[in-house]
C-alpha cells in the first residue's frame, strides 16, 4: 500500500511569523503616531500639516495591509483544514 503525509506545520509557522511582524509594525505605528503627534503641538511650522498628512496615510495603508494579511492567513488556515479533513476522509475510506 502507498502512502503519503502532507505537514502544514511550515505553513502554519510562515503565517504566524507574518501575523507577528504585522504586530510588531502596529506597535512601532503607535509608538511613531505618539511621537509625532507631541511634535504637531510643540511646532507650528510648514511642515507639521504635511506630517499629519503623511501619518494619515501610513495608518491607512498599515490597516489594510493587515486587512489583507487577516484575510489571506485565513483563507491559508481554511485550505489546509480543508485538506487535512480530505486526507482524514481519505484515511477512513482505504480503512474501512
Amino acid at each position: 500500500m502507498t502512502s503519503f503525509s502532507v505537514d502544514h506545520r511550515g505553513f502554519a509557522e510562515v503565517n504566524a511569523l507574518m501575523s507577528a511582524a504585522v504586530g510588531q509594525m502596529g506597535t512601532i505605528l503607535d509608538d511613531l503616531n505618539r511621537v509625532l503627534k507631541t511634535m504637531a503641538q510643540a511646532t507650528h511650522g510648514k511642515a507639521a500639516p504635511l506630517w499629519a498628512e503623511q501619518q494619515t496615510h501610513w495608518n491607512k495603508q498599515y490597516l489594510a495591509m493587515h486587512g489583507r494579511l487577516t484575510s489571506g492567513s485565513n483563507a491559508a488556515g481554511n485550505v489546509a483544514n480543508v485538506f487535512d479533513e480530505g486526507d482524514r476522509r481519505g484515511q477512513q475510506i482505504m480503512a474501512g
